[in-house]
């Protein structure tokens, strides 16, 4: 089921304490209030599949907004993200962009939005370091980051209690030569191949989809980490391939 027809659909209801509650009621109504979820409620699938949808979609505008404008390019990203990654049908769509554009808009600052999705998913490091991936992406979207977008990155991977290195290698993992295989596994480039196996082994277990269907994520988002876990494989594969034909 996707997280339209189960969120607003009728299927549940809910509310959503703190910021995000008081976004997602001026951004979509339908009855969400300002009591009720906290981060020892989060054993609720439906609710954390609120949680993470509404979290996205505000952080994502608040980074979009970090240089005081939001470009025609983190919009396109926003979209092919929603569409393309996230494979939103046009109602789930209308929902994401409300949603965003009540985030750009709001006087809540990015830290307010960023702390409570730490509460939230406290106990759910993927999580966090998947947010912090998606921060970079649009980060990225204009081809540059400038000096507000990274000292707001800096800010959520603290928040997000991602490691700043790791923040680091996020970047690089969107750069177009082969180092770029390194970062998307969270390494320095050249590391050596013991040190390549080990963490691949790690994050394939870490980021499995399996592992996020567990969590009760929605469909949406599964998605998205089934295309995460195949940037593994490949950067895995890429400097699997380079040590074959070197040794």
């Amino acid at each position: 089921m996707g997280i339209i027809a189960l969120l607003f659909g009728g299927a549940v209801g809910f509310a959503l304490a703190g910021p995000l509650g008081a976004l997602a009621g001026a951004a979509i109504g339908h009855g969400l209030g300002q009591q009720g979820l906290r981060a020892r409620t989060l054993a609720d699938h439906e609710q954390a599949q609120a949680a993470f949808f509404i979290a996205t979609f505000s952080l994502l505008a608040k980074m979009a907004r970090a240089d005081g404008r939001v470009s025609r390019e983190e919009i396109d990203l926003v979209q092919r993200f929603m569409r393309d990654e996230l494979g939103l049908d046009r109602e789930a769509e209308r929902y994401a962009v409300r949603i965003f554009r009540a985030a750009k808009d709001s006087p809540v600052p990015f830290e307010e939005f960023a702390g409570q999705f730490r509460q939230l998913f406290e106990h759910e490091p993927q999580m966090r370091a998947a947010m912090v991936d998606l921060l970079v992406r649009m980060a990225l979207a204009d081809g540059t980051i400038d000096g507000q977008e990274r000292e707001m990155l800096r800010s959520a991977a603290r928040i997000l209690e991602v490691e700043l290195s790791g923040f680091e290698h996020l970047v690089g993992q969107h750069e177009e030569d082969f180092e770029r295989h390194y970062h998307t596994l969270g390494l320095d480039p050249g590391a050596d191949f013991a040190a390549v196996r080990a963490r691949h082994r790690q994050l394939v277990t870490e980021v499995h989809p399996d592992k996020i269907i567990a969590k009760g994520l929605p469909e949406e988002f599964v998605r998205y980490a089934e295309k995460r876990f195949r940037e593994i494989q490949e950067a895995y594969e890429a400097i699997r391939d380079r040590e074959q034909a070197t040794s």
